[in-house]
């Protein structure tokens, strides 16, 4: 497959990007590492007469504020997030999803504002359509779900897996715009219409990412399934950040989040109510995890049905618990 005839500009800050976005001449996209928006331009799914290139804009380092939270830019790639040390010490659970998405040629391209700010897919509508497929779907512009037929409304999936890691730790991002700049919750990042996943207007640009500091008595954890990691996309992904007593043993407060399953992130918030003021026993994870997987009903996808993705859901939060409260088991 061959990319059709677009046109390129370089840019040498976000801010000259978010200007050249807005301008409504062409049809443009903005391109920073490239590997969702290149497939998508190959199968047709996206045809931008200019592309507005991110490569001339350094990604920072991280930083470490004074108060403790930290600062990641948006062009970072996914192996610099997950190799940080910084990130590992401070948001391990940010680490660990960064390790997780793709192949290591993929997260030495894919900047982490882009896996942030990727569009949703399902199994009809990210296909070469000019030979498999000809009448279009919901995403496409047409009004029927071929993927779930009887569906009246898009069925596609958010995949980014470090969406969940992210809301999990509470962080917000910081939106750079033709009319102001300002950060907002990352959770209102995202719309749950799978047609439009980001609430991002015409010329804003994910600039930085802000993690609040790290509280002492804190442990956090990352989990996915998938049949081939590393090939495709997660089919649950899961998140959770815990904050502890002083005793280390009783969850003061619980961030659960949830990816893959629906058109957006989703926080399970009556499982976190389950382990927020217990102590953390094998019962009480199962009663949360029994909890998750009946509050949240995923949406089938990728040939997973919604049950066995409940099932899986329930697996998954079991073990990402267990994942975190791992090193207190051991002290």
């Amino acid at each position: 497959m061959r990319l059709p005839k677009f046109s390129c500009v370089k840019v040498a800050s976000v801010e000259e990007a978010s200007r050249l976005l807005a301008q409504p001449d062409v049809e443009t996209c903005l391109s920073a590492g490239g590997t969702e928006l290149l497939p998508r331009m190959k199968y047709g799914l996206s045809r931008p007469q200019k592309l507005i290139s991110l490569k001339g804009v350094a990604a920072e380092a991280p930083v470490l504020g004074e108060d403790g939270s930290i600062q990641l830019h948006a062009l970072m790639t996914l192996s610099a997030v997950a190799a940080s040390h910084l990130v590992q010490e401070n948001a391990p659970v940010l680490a660990a999803a960064a390790a997780a998405v793709g192949s290591n040629e993929i997260r030495n391209m894919a900047t982490l504002g882009g896996n942030l700010c990727q569009d949703s897919r399902c199994l009809y509508y990210n296909q070469p359509h000019d030979f498999q497929f000809t009448a279009p779907c919901f995403k496409r512009g047409g009004d029927q779900c071929y993927f779930i037929p009887a569906g009246k409304k898009c069925r596609a999936v958010f995949m980014a897996d470090t969406a969940p890691a992210l809301i999990s730790l509470g962080a917000n991002v910081y939106v750079v715009g033709p009319v102001g700049s300002g950060s907002i919750p990352l959770e209102k990042l995202y719309s749950n219409d799978p047609l439009r996943p980001v609430t991002l207007a015409s010329g804003e640009i994910l600039s930085r990412i802000i993690i609040p500091a790290r509280p002492m008595q804190r442990v956090e954890a990352f989990a996915k399934f998938s049949w081939r990691p590393g090939f495709e996309f997660s089919a649950v992904s899961v998140a959770v950040v815990l904050d502890l007593d002083e005793d280390r043993q009783t969850c003061r407060s619980a961030r659960l989040s949830v990816g893959s399953i629906a058109a957006g992130p989703l926080r399970p918030l009556k499982a976190e109510a389950v382990l927020a003021g217990g102590r953390l026993s094998d019962k009480v994870i199962t009663a949360a995890a029994d909890q998750a997987a009946a509050e949240i009903h995923p949406v089938p996808h990728h040939g997973y049905s919604r049950v066995y993705l409940t099932e899986c859901l329930r697996a998954q939060v079991r073990r990402v618990l267990h994942s975190a409260i791992g090193p207190l088991a051991k002290t």
